[in-house]
C-alpha cells in the first residue's frame, strides 16, 4: 500500500509541472512547445512557462491543443499553484494541453 500511495506522490509532482521543448521549424525559426497536461495544471501554467522561456521579447502562440486561453490577451494567466482536483475521475483526468510558441 505504501508503494502504490508513492508512486500517486510522485506521479501528481511530475504532473504538476509546465514542461517545453525547442523545435527548428522548416522556416528555420526556432519554436518552443510548451506543454501543461494532467489533473494539476491549467493553460495558465503554459502561458507562464512560454513567459519563462521569452522572457522580456514576448512571444506569439502559433497554435494550440486542449484548454482555453483567456479571452483577452492583456488577461492575467490563471496558473499559479496547483489545481486540486475535486474528485476521482478529476484527478485521473490527464488532458493534454500544449502552445507551439515563437518568442519575438
Amino acid at each position: 500500500m505504501k508503494k502504490i500511495l508513492f508512486c500517486l506522490i510522485v506521479a501528481l509532482i511530475v504532473s504538476g509541472c509546465a514542461s517545453s521543448r525547442s523545435v527548428r521549424q522548416a522556416d528555420g525559426w526556432q519554436n518552443h512547445v510548451v506543454g501543461c497536461g494532467g489533473p494539476l495544471l491549467n493553460m495558465g501554467h503554459c502561458l507562464e512557462k512560454a513567459g519563462d522561456i521569452c522572457g522580456g521579447y514576448g512571444y506569439t502562440i502559433l497554435n494550440k491543443a486542449g484548454g482555453e486561453l483567456p479571452a483577452s490577451a492583456t488577461a492575467i494567466p490563471t496558473g499559479g499553484g496547483p489545481d486540486l482536483p475535486g474528485s476521482w475521475s478529476e484527478l485521473t483526468d490527464f488532458q493534454e494541453r500544449k502552445l507551439l510558441i515563437r518568442c519575438n
